[in-house]
């Protein structure tokens, strides 16, 4: 509950006790919920329009409005902080900063037209689509993302004692993996036990064998997803201002969203799927 309502924007009507000590393993696990809400909601707006292009906005503006502003607004500083010239003080001064500038402009739109793109992809998926399992794998974008920004933490040291990044600090890889699995299994077992979901929307989606390689390989691309913006940032916040910060998270999990999503649609792509 404490991941959930740090990297969520929707209210957590319960009292709890806060244990950020943890963040490592249940900030994969939250990727499972934003991915029902991207799949409940890309069913519904098929369903509702059969329009590819209204499904896809109808996800991204659903899932920045309940999770992914936070992790947006870090990958906007970090390209303000770091595409332009400064030392260590001015970057961390510009991370702290709420205004954007032009990087940052930049850099949103682009990682949001392209998250456009390939949700385009998804939701225009046809008769010929493959299977729900195939399907789910590329939905898993959420987890891939989140597991990317906990990894973060295990790579490089906090920049301050305060913040996001200092609530982190201490995170262990063998916990993000198990974090990950968390979520993966009961969202992979989903896909197959209740195709009921999808199939209104997608209607050939029991077409193949589930455990194809190529649709295996689909799943398997959670793994880059993680570890690559998570080494590119670690490095990235560690040379620049000497640790990462919440920033750091937020660009992690958008870049790894967006990298699952596209290694993900092409390994469905050679398996003749898409």
């Amino acid at each position: 509950m404490s991941a959930f309502s740090l990297v969520s924007r929707l209210p957590v009507r319960r009292s709890f006790f806060f244990d950020p000590s943890r963040l490592d393993f249940h900030l994969p696990l939250v990727g499972l919920p934003v991915s029902l809400l991207a799949a409940a909601t890309m069913a519904a707006a098929m369903r509702a329009t059969a329009s590819p292009t209204a499904a896809a906005f109808a996800v991204l503006a659903v899932q920045y409005l309940a999770f992914n502003l936070f992790h947006l607004d870090g990958l906007l500083d970090t390209a303000d902080a770091f595409l332009g010239p400064g030392d260590a003080q001015k970057r961390l001064a510009i991370l702290k900063d709420s205004r954007i500038g032009v990087f940052a402009f930049f850099a949103g739109f682009m990682a949001l037209a392209a998250k456009l793109a390939l949700l385009l992809r998804v939701a225009g998926l046809g008769p010929d689509s493959g299977n729900l399992f195939g399907l789910a794998a590329v939905l898993a974008y959420p987890i891939a993302g989140r597991a990317a920004a906990a990894l973060v933490p295990a790579l490089a040291p906090p920049a301050g004692e305060t913040g996001l990044g200092a609530l982190a600090k201490g995170s262990k890889a063998s916990r993000v993996l198990a974090g990950s699995l968390a979520g993966i299994i009961p969202w992979a077992a989903l896909s197959m036990l209740l195709p009921s979901l999808f199939a209104p929307v997608f209607p050939a989606i029991a077409a193949a064998s589930p455990f194809e390689p190529l649709f295996l390989l689909g799943w398997a691309c959670i793994v880059p997803s993680a570890i690559i913006p998570a080494v590119f940032f670690a490095r990235l916040y560690r040379r620049g201002v000497g640790g990462y910060t919440g920033d750091a998270l937020g660009a992690a999990v958008e870049s790894g969203e967006l990298l699952h999503l596209a290694l993900s649609l092409a390994a469905l792509g050679a398996a003749g799927a898409v």
